[in-house]
């Protein structure tokens, strides 16, 4: 049996079975499709073979090839495109995702004939950053899991092959921060089979940047991620650890369509030490906390670099209504990216926490 397959549970079950945690967030995603079986599900008006040869000699086509599989796979999320298709490195061609406020939240790629499969199947590849899965499995409110169940379905009906999935948990409180997982590690916890695997440490030594633990290599089928998220998301003083495990396809291990189903089951399965996974944050625990992070980081900054100018506007206003009206005068249309539905819904509490720490120092 190959290393790493006895982390594989079953597939053999129902969709009624779904079994993902609230807990274990799918954080990104990259699969090979067929792209004939794309297009033929998506009513392709002209040949596909004359669609593919296109593909193959210029690409003038990329765009409306690239539109299908982003209506196919992630329709009514409010996904855009980018303006061209630009060359590849493994594919011909790679046409970015954007979300609504144009920011990059995934990949479609596709052209060549090194895309061909063995068995002959014309192949294209998406992608979603960790942005771009928190969008997917929110959009139009069906839920996280009732997403991440439809995109198994249509992976499944186009023959299509997870090439790596991160799924990760988060612990908000820091209850087993990385000295923990460096202890761990160091005592033999994350053996597998009597191997110690490799691991990393990156420590910002106080600064309050974020250290970071890596369990495996670049080159593995697995790897664990541990790192001080707060910190990173720019809160200096949080205590928020993820845990993240990426999963990569390989010549020797495919990874199962199932790992979209039960991910927090294969997490567990591959690193049996966090067994504490369970008593972890939610996807909305976490949006919050990412907000609030990056709003004390936004604080920090406008006060360092427009402090003084700021107690000038605030000095000569002559009322909350004309302040009001100068600070609306200074904002864009747009968003920042961590502004999601939920956090807005909770900004209230997400002020009075970030209100109440900076008035106590």
């Amino acid at each position: 049996m190959p290393d790493g397959a006895a982390m594989l549970p079953s597939s053999n079950r129902g969709v009624s079975e779904f079994r993902q945690g609230p807990n274990v967030l799918v954080d990104w995603i990259a699969a090979s499709v067929d792209l004939p079986a794309v297009l033929a599900e998506q009513a392709w008006p002209v040949s596909i073979k004359e669609t593919l040869d296109t593909l193959d000699s210029s690409g003038a086509n990329a765009l409306d090839v690239a539109l299908a599989v982003l209506a196919f796979f992630f329709g009514g999320c409010g996904f855009t495109l980018a303006d061209e298709a630009r060359p590849g490195r493994f594919y011909l061609w790679r046409v970015g995702v954007r979300d609504a406020q144009g920011n990059h939240v995934g990949l479609i790629e596709f052209g060549g004939t090194n895309t061909v499969r063995k068995d002959g199947v014309y192949t294209a590849r998406i992608e979603l950053t960790g942005n771009g899965c928190r969008i997917y499995e929110g959009a139009a409110g069906s839920g996280h899991a009732k997403r991440w169940l439809e995109l198994r379905a249509k992976l499944e009906s186009c023959a299509g092959r997870l090439t790596r999935i991160d799924v990760a948990a988060d612990d908000l409180q820091g209850a087993f921060p990385i000295q923990w997982a460096i202890s761990t590690w160091q005592n033999g916890g994350f053996d597998n089979r009597g191997q110690r695997p490799k691991s990393q440490h990156i420590n910002d030594f106080g600064s309050g940047e974020g250290s970071t633990l890596y369990v495996g290599t670049v080159a593995s089928e697995k790897r664990l991620r541990v790192y001080e998220k707060g910190k990173e998301q720019g809160d200096p003083e949080s205590s928020w650890v993820r845990y993240e495990a990426e999963f990569k396809a390989s010549n020797r291990k495919e990874l199962p369509l199932d790992l979209l189903r039960d991910p927090r089951s294969y997490l567990l399965g591959a690193y049996p030490v966090l067994r504490f996974l369970n008593a972890l944050a939610t996807r909305i625990d976490v949006t919050n906390s990412a907000a609030t992070a990056t709003l004390k980081s936004a604080r920090r900054h406008l006060r360092r670099q427009y402090g003084a100018t700021l107690n000038f506007i605030v000095k000569h206003t002559r009322s909350d209504a004309e302040l009001a009206t100068v600070v609306r005068s200074l904002t864009k249309p747009k968003l920042p990216d961590w502004a999601t539905t939920s956090s807005g819904n909770d900004w209230p509490e997400i002020l009075s926490i970030t209100t109440s720490e900076a008035m106590q120092k």
